[in-house]
């Protein structure tokens, strides 16, 4: 027959009831998972008692639970501390801010848009417009990747830009 859990073993007459030891080492565990670093210690403590709460029917040796507590409230305190440095060194990310459907139809009929006036003008200003705008190519960059004088590519960028004005207005901007 076992004993519920507030009660003694039968036939153990001085094994304390769960109740008792839980009043007698709460606070004795709590401190010692604040002095490990647990960052919840009256949840570390608790969890070692729902820990022995689940072996009480099969504990024999009621002098030894102290003992038990202990290290099960430094095995979880090491744990939790062990997870908190792997969560802090995590960045953290952020969702990224969505975008009205208004904002992503005009983006999209702007880049349908411009990616139209690119087609239209010839292979050498749209290598240089790609080469300058889209992977930030420096004029020697761009004269080395095309095999051209650097003075090529300021003719061809200026020329490229004109006629991108020419056929998407001047609301580009940058200078004339």
């Amino acid at each position: 027959m076992s004993a519920s859990v507030g009660e003694s073993v039968p036939g153990d007459l001085g094994a304390p009831t769960f109740h008792a030891l839980f009043r007698e080492y709460f606070g004795q565990m709590t401190r010692l998972a604040h002095l490990l670093g647990a960052d919840d210690a009256e949840n570390v403590a608790q969890e070692a008692f729902v820990k022995l709460h689940q072996r009480w029917d099969t504990l024999t040796d009621h002098t030894r639970v102290a003992g038990y507590l202990r290290t099960t409230v430094v095995n979880m305190s090491r744990s939790r501390t062990r997870h908190l440095r792997v969560v802090r060194r995590t960045p953290q990310e952020r969702p990224a801010d969505e975008l009205s459907a208004e904002v992503t139809a005009v983006a999209n009929w702007e880049h349908q848009r411009i990616r139209a006036v690119l087609g239209k003008l010839s292979r050498r200003q749209r290598e240089v417009l790609v080469l300058r705008y889209w992977l930030d190519l420096s004029t020697a960059g761009i004269a080395e990747t095309l095999g051209i004088s650097p003075g090529t590519v300021k003719a061809t960028t200026h020329h490229a830009m004109e006629n991108l004005r020419k056929h998407l207005g001047d609301d580009l901007g940058g200078e004339r």
